[in-house]
């Protein structure tokens, strides 16, 4: 009996220990991170701004005229037109309302968030469920032409 005791005793210790080490990995890489970036502050540093003077020198000028123009366009009667249209197609390929096809044109056009944005608002205004929503976004959030032409040219390289 003293020696089964004895035996639960050291797994209990054993499991305590494992929990402990659990508990304690993410502060350290936290802690390890941190050090990192102390110790190469000026390389950090200069890696932040180049990455913040891309974005707003390239990024933001490539979407910002087509999150203006989606605006505009869902405020108009095209979605329920597009709908009507490409319903016969979409509901059996994808299984997903006729909505969807204005979202897929647009995000093929536009690029990433522009789809997501839009399928975001299908489903805000109660036009998909949340299953469409999932399905819809696997096919409309994508790189589109217009969005790597701009990023890519404003960068100099073409």
């Amino acid at each position: 009996m003293n020696n089964l005791s004895v035996v639960s005793q050291k797994k209990h210790r054993y499991k305590f220990a494992v929990i402990s080490f659990k508990q304690n990995i993410i502060p350290l890489i936290f802690c390890l991170f941190t050090i990192g970036l102390v110790i190469f502050s000026n390389s950090n540093l200069y890696a932040a701004k180049a990455g913040l003077k891309l974005w707003a020198n390239n990024v933001v000028p490539s979407l910002f005229p087509f999150f203006i123009a989606t605006n505009l366009l869902s405020h108009t009667n095209i979605i329920n037109f597009i709908s009507k249209k490409c319903n016969c197609i979409m509901r059996p390929l994808f299984n997903v309302p006729g909505e969807s096809a204005y979202a897929f044109i647009l995000g093929l056009i536009s690029g990433y968030p522009v789809g997501a944005k839009i399928v975001t608002d299908l489903r805000n205004r109660n036009l998909c469920s949340k299953d469409e929503g999932e399905r819809m976004l696997a096919f409309t959030n994508n790189s589109g032409p217009l969005f790597i032409i701009g990023t890519v040219r404003n960068n100099n390289v073409l």
